[in-house]
């Protein structure tokens, strides 16, 4: 017979017991593991908000007085304005800029703002600026002629019709003056593709373009247009960028009005 011995039925569980322990240490440490890489992990970011119309706030129309001929008697009547406006804007900071800020007026604005002016004036006779109860029909109409010269349809952020958008390059084309399109600054979108050479505005058909267009001309889904200035596109930009108008004039006041 051997003097081997059979070994006790205690000592053959341990092994097993502690072999089993150390699988069980070694799936913790896992799974800590990976809990510790899940929770440093970034968390995605919430869509940023809606941009809104921030307002009502107040600014001169201009830095200068403007004088303007009167109807009757000859347009020998005239009257000079210093007018300011009540309005709704995304950025406060638009309007300045649009002033020209510290330096002199964009002059294009300026022209356009006089022209406007000069033409409702001309309607008008002296009875009919002076007279209190039609004062506030007469500064209604101003309010409607200088609300599409202060806040012009824009491409992204550009200020004016003769400013690029900083991100694209993009910037309103020549016929601007005969665009249809509606609506304020983030109602609208255009999907640019520099390197494919297209542009689609909203859900409208995707226009392909040659990088020298200076009026190419583009519609949404409701056939309303749009005129853009493509030759100094960015080669490497493509993304979306708003299109509309950034603010609107709510009311006209008076700081100066002198009928000579």
């Amino acid at each position: 017979m051997s003097d081997k011995k059979n070994p006790e039925k205690g000592e053959t569980e341990t092994p097993k017991k502690s072999k089993a322990g150390l699988f069980a240490g070694v799936g913790l440490a896992v799974a800590c593991a990976l809990g510790a890489t899940l929770a440093t992990m970034a968390v995605p970011e919430p869509p940023a908000p809606e941009p809104v119309l921030q307002g009502p706030f107040v600014s001169k129309l201009s830095k200068k007085d403007i004088t303007v001929n009167l109807a009757g008697e000859g347009s020998r009547r005239y009257l000079v304005m210093a007018l300011n406006a009540e309005y709704f804007a995304y950025d406060q900071s638009y309007v300045d800029a649009r002033l020209g800020g510290s330096g002199p007026e964009d002059p294009l604005y300026t022209a356009m703002l006089k022209d406007a002016l000069l033409k409702l004036a001309a309607t008008r006779t002296r009875d009919q600026v002076v007279d209190l109860a039609l004062m506030d029909a007469f500064l209604e109409d101003v309010r409607e002629a200088v609300d599409p010269i202060l806040f012009p349809v824009c491409v992204g952020d550009s200020h004016s019709q003769s400013m690029a958008d900083g991100s694209s390059g993009l910037k309103v084309g020549e016929s601007i003056m005969r665009a249809t399109l509606t609506g304020f600054l983030h109602q609208h979108k255009l999907v640019v593709d520099a390197e494919k050479k297209t542009l689609q505005l909203d859900k409208g058909p995707v226009v392909a373009f040659q990088g020298r267009e200076r009026d190419l001309r583009v519609e949404n889904e409701h056939q309303q247009t749009f005129y853009l200035d493509v030759t100094g596109l960015k080669p490497d930009y493509s993304g979306e960028l708003p299109i509309g108008v950034p603010g609107q004039v709510r009311r006209i006041y008076r700081e100066q009005f002198l009928v000579q």
